[in-house]
This record gives structure tokens, C-alpha cells and sequence, in this order.
């Protein structure tokens, strides 16, 4: 812009001089202009109108309400929560708390058969335990070779038995505690001793115990009829990477990876005959047939909003296919969502929204607007598989499962910036797989991980996900 500036006449001596100079600067008010309106839109973006968390937009002022006549607290009538009793054989210790034999006026005091329950949970006394394994060696008296003690069978090398070290690797993931918030813990919860390295090894064992666990989900992923597959940003070693995740109803699978081209997202859904991937807009997955593909419609919604806050005729056409958007999926709920088929009005007023939808993206293509008519563009030329959720109540319309699942790992990026090894990797890939899995299953992870590495010291098979517990 600066040189354009300097190639101006500023001082134009003819008519026809001026009317160049002029025309100069009507094309630099227009680019001033085009620019300026884009970075007004970069700077409006929030969670509504682009794939920003929520966490990054701009909070508004809360409006000072008026204080209510109520008193603090739990309000007359909410429903109350308590904890549950314990089953008696549960109990770890009881304590009778009897009666005096005669009351204050003399009288003796008779005791009903009704006895109030009043439970209390404590946290009992920690402190680490130490089993000291004696390895003989000796010689032979024959043949003078050397024979040495041999410890017994799963008793790991490391120095730390298994329920420590499946205790130190969910704390520096699922917990998301850094290895020396974790030595910290350790020492303050059972003044037990662990370097920063120790715990750094004792994540490298478990990432061994749990790789054929992760095969395996990879592997059983691979045959799912429904995926939802997304991809979010991962450093290793201060470099981009990216962290991919496919994603069923009954288990999850993570990969780590430093590239997000076409290569990896084919390799993690592999055969994709049969099967149905439901992901947002990014360009990779566009090789997958319409057949096989849906589109979030969440995302679509993102790109309606942006559309409609831009001016002139981009944000008419941005509310119109809002408008479109809330008329559709109110038609969905209301009429569909537990169907197994659609019936001929049903169909006929599906068609209407199509319709509609189609020919308000056309419009957007031929508006003027260059951003507006590229995302029209791309939208029309995935249209045909943004439907599948009305042929299949199974297929959602939206990839929120997948984004849903990929949410604690996002919260553990921007507290550890990522990776600094591949070992860190593979590792981060295998426990979020296990942490996740077994949450959508309802099983406890600590008691799996446990058994893993046990299985791993013994040389056995390790536990399953894909099958359930």
C-alpha cells in the first residue's frame, strides 16, 4: 500500500491528471476497505460464528440484576441430595452408642427397636508400604558358575509396584498434574519418595502395558458401522502435531500424529465400505463418497452466524439460512428424531427444506462477497451428505460426540504445551484412549490400568475396551 501511495501524483497540474490520481485512490479506498472488513470479522469471531472455544471470546459485562427478596442457599422445595447408606457388611467399623440406663427424672429408660444410622466417611492414615526382596547369588563348587536369586513372577524392575505407577500415570493425565505437581502429591499423600524422572520411566512402562490395548481399539474402530473422527492441534517437541480421534458410543480411540493431510485420516478410518463417518468440513475427509459421509450440521451453524453478522445482501442471506436452519431441525424433532422411516408428507416437507436450503446457498454463491461465496461453494458441493441423518434415527446430525471426547485432552494441551518425545506421544495417545474408554463404559480405570500392567509384567494377554468389560 505504502508503495502505491508513493507512486501517486500529489500534485496533479491537468484535468486529466487529476481524474487518474482520483482513480487511484478509489481503488486504495476500496482495498483499505476489503481489509478492514476482514480484520473487523477476525475480530469478531467467537464460539458462535467459528471453532474458537468459548473459553476464547470476550466477556461481556453481566447486567446488574435486582437483589431478590430470597435468602441464600437451597430454596424451599429443591430436591434434596444425601449420600447413600452403606450396606452393614461394608462397614469397616461400628460403634453402638447406647443409652443411659435411667433418665434425669429417675425414671428407667426402655430402649425401642429403631436405631438411627449416622455414617461417617474419613480417609484413612496413608503411608507407602516398602516389600524388601532379598536376591541371593552364589556359586557353584563343580563348575565354579555364578547363579543369582531370580525375583518372582510380575514383580517389575522399575521400583515401584503397579498400583503406584498406575496412580502416577493418571495423574499426569486424566488429572492433569505435571511430574512435579505429581512428586508433590506422592510426597504429601504418603511421604513417599519419587524423583522427576521416575516418574517420567513409570509413564514409558505404561504406555508398554496399554499398547495392545490401543491396537486393539484402533483396530476394532476400523470396523464400526457409525464414526465420528475429528482432529485438534498437538505439539511434540514445540513443533505442530496433531492429535486425531475416532469415536463410538462404547469406546474411543486417540493418535498422535505430526502431520493432518489426507494420509492419516485415511489410514484411521481404513475400509470405509459400508461404514458412515460423520466429520466437520475440513478438506481431507472429502475423498470419503456422500454415501459414507455426513457433514456437522453444528459447524453449518457456525458458518450461517458469520454469514449473517456481515453487511448488505451476505448478512440477509446469512439470516435467511439461520431462519432455514431453526425451521428444519425444528421439523426434525418434532417429527422425526424417533422414526425409523419417513412417511410421504414427511419426505415432501423434507424436500421443501431442501429446496430452500439449495437454492439460499446458490444465492450466497453469486453474492460478491468472496468469503460468503466460497463457503457456499463448499457447502454445495458437499450437499448431498448433509442428509443422512433423516435416512437412519442411528446417525447423528452433528460431530458433538467427537468434540465432546477430545475436550479433556484439549484442557491437558494448554496446561502442558504439549509433548517433548515421541515416547511422550505414544504415551498421552494410549492413556486419554484407555482414561476416555473406560468412562463411556462406566468402568473404573484405575482397577484397569492396575491389571494391564500386571498382565504386562506376567507376559499375558492385556485387558479388553473394545469388547467391554
Amino acid at each position: 500500500m505504502k508503495l502505491e501511495l508513493d507512486k501517486i501524483n500529489t500534485n496533479p497540474k491537468t484535468l486529466e491528471e487529476a481524474t487518474i490520481v482520483i482513480g487511484q485512490l478509489v481503488n486504495i479506498i476500496i482495498e483499505l476497505k476489503r481489509e478492514n472488513d476482514s480484520l473487523r470479522e477476525q475480530l469478531n469471531n467467537n464460539s458462535n460464528n467459528s471453532s474458537l472455544p468459548p473459553s476464547r471470546d470476550i466477556k461481556k459485562k453481566k447486567k446488574i440484576k435486582a437483589k431478590s427478596d430470597r435468602n441464600r442457599g437451597g430454596q424451599p422445595g429443591h430436591k434434596a441430595w444425601q449420600r447413600k447408606i452403606v450396606p452393614a457388611d461394608q462397614v469397616d467399623a461400628v460403634v453402638d452408642c447406647r443409652l443411659a440406663e435411667q433418665c434425669h427424672c429417675g425414671g428407667a429408660i426402655k430402649s425401642r427397636d429403631k436405631v438411627e444410622i449416622h455414617q461417617v466417611f474419613e480417609i484413612p492414615l496413608t503411608k507407602y508400604a516398602v516389600t524388601e526382596y532379598r536376591i541371593y547369588k552364589g556359586c557353584c563348587e563343580a563348575c565354579n558358575v555364578s547363579h543369582t536369586g531370580q525375583l518372582p513372577e510380575g514383580v517389575s524392575r522399575k521400583g515401584f509396584g503397579i498400583r503406584a505407577q498406575a496412580m502416577a500415570s493418571l495423574l499426569t493425565s486424566k488429572y492433569r498434574l505435571s511430574k512435579r505437581l505429581v512428586q508433590s502429591w506422592f510426597q504429601d499423600v504418603y511421604q513417599m519418595p519419587i524423583c522427576l524422572g521416575s516418574v517420567s520411566n513409570v509413564e514409558g512402562t505404561v504406555s508398554q502395558s496399554l499398547k495392545p490395548v490401543h491396537e486393539e481399539v484402533l483396530t476394532a474402530m476400523q470396523a464400526e458401522k457409525i464414526v465420528h473422527i475429528d482432529e485438534t492441534g498437538y505439539k511434540e517437541c514445540s513443533k505442530n502435531g496433531w492429535a486425531w480421534i475416532t469415536s463410538v458410543p462404547a469406546y474411543t480411540c486417540f493418535v498422535l500424529s505430526r502431520s493432518r493431510g489426507k494420509t492419516v485420516a485415511k489410514e484411521m478410518i481404513g475400509d470405509y465400505q459400508g461404514r458412515l463417518f460423520i466429520t466437520d468440513r475440513y478438506a481431507v475427509y472429502n475423498w470419503l463418497p456422500d454415501i459414507n459421509h455426513q457433514i456437522c450440521w453444528a459447524h453449518l451453524k457456525r458458518d450461517f452466524q458469520k454469514i449473517s453478522e456481515r453487511e448488505g445482501k451476505p448478512g440477509q442471506i446469512g439470516k435467511r439460512l439461520l431462519y432455514i436452519y431453526g425451521q428444519l431441525f425444528g421439523f426434525w424433532k418434532t417429527e422425526y428424531r424417533d422414526e425409523l422411516r419417513l412417511s410421504k408428507r414427511q419426505k415432501k416437507r423434507l424436500r421443501y427444506f431442501k429446496n430452500k436450503l439449495l437454492k439460499c446457498l446458490v444465492s450466497g454463491a453469486y453474492c460478491g462477497h468472496k468469503r460468503t461465496e466460497r463457503t457456499c461453494e463448499n457447502i454445495l458441493s458437499l450437499q448431498n451428505s448433509l442428509w443422512h441423518f433423516f435416512e437412519n434415527p442411528n446417525i447423528p446430525p452433528t460431530n458433538n460426540h467427537a468434540e465432546r471426547q477430545l475436550r479433556p485432552l484439549v484442557i491437558s494441551k494448554k496446561l502442558t504445551f504439549g509433548t517433548q518425545s515421541d515416547r511422550g506421544s505414544r504415551f498421552i495417545e494410549r492413556i486419554f484412549t484407555v482414561v476416555t474408554s473406560c468412562k463411556q463404559q462406566g468402568r473404573d480405570v484405575f482397577a484397569f490400568i492396575t491389571t494391564a500392567l500386571q498382565e504386562y509384567f506376567l507376559n499375558k494377554n492385556a485387558p479388553s475396551l473394545a469388547i467391554g468389560p
